[in-house]
């Protein structure tokens, strides 16, 4: 039975997931709904798994991916929680929103600071290992989960692509380098659900990346 569910959510078509504890309780993953239409697909999803969401992971904290952390907060009570190296890209999101010309909620108080690299969170019966791989932002993690094989990823890695690199604390040789270490690393079946696009596997995106490959030939790494 498939335990993670996807979004498309806002203007910039950020995928937001939740994941099914299997115990009647649920993790939210870089939450972006903006619009009361968003916000009421998302309450309806928890409705029909009869879930209730009782925590709030950050990958990184771009516009595009805390624009629901308000909403969550009040509506579920849960702080988001981010890795601490990426405290100041949760302090530029409200710039930014304003760069953009976009509407962004007061950015709600912070739950506890995500673990080192390494550490794992419980999710019911769900282990998901914390895998630092900093690159698009300074301070952007991964959740592994070892047990099912699939991976929330954030902006690191796409189909056919990477995260962009030009935005404040992005650096093209680190992202590169954790493409490498900390997805590649990975056995081949394993599935990387990006905050962008469809799903992608570990041995797709070695075999056939043009940016960061297994062979070592991609335009990041020559």
């Amino acid at each position: 039975m498939n335990r993670l569910h996807s979004f498309v959510f806002n203007a910039f078509s950020e995928q937001t997931y939740l994941l099914d504890h299997g115990n009647g309780e649920a993790t939210v993953f870089d939450p972006g709904m903006s619009s009361t239409q968003e916000r009421k697909a998302f309450e309806e999803t928890c409705e029909r798994l009869g879930v209730v969401v009782v925590q709030c992971l950050l990958t990184h904290a771009h516009l595009d991916h805390v624009m629901g952390t308000n909403w969550i907060k009040h509506r579920y009570g849960c702080g988001p929680r981010l890795h601490p190296t990426d405290e100041q890209t949760w302090v530029q999101a409200p710039i930014s929103a304003q760069l953009y010309g976009i509407s962004l909620d007061t950015l709600p108080e912070r739950g506890e600071d995500l673990g080192e690299h390494g550490s794992t969170i419980v999710c019911g019966d769900i282990e998901l290992e914390i895998r630092c791989a900093p690159g698009h932002s300074i301070g952007h993690v991964v959740f592994v989960c070892h047990k099912s094989k699939f991976v929330v990823g954030g902006d690191v890695l796409f189909s056919g692509s990477i995260g962009r690199t030009d935005l404040p604390g992005g650096d093209p040789d680190v992202l590169a380098k954790n493409i490498e270490e900390q997805l590649y690393s990975l056995s081949d079946d394993y599935t990387i659900h990006p905050g962008h696009g469809g799903a992608t596997s570990v041995g797709k995106e070695k075999n056939s990346n043009p940016f960061v490959n297994g062979a070592g030939t991609g335009m990041l790494q020559r």
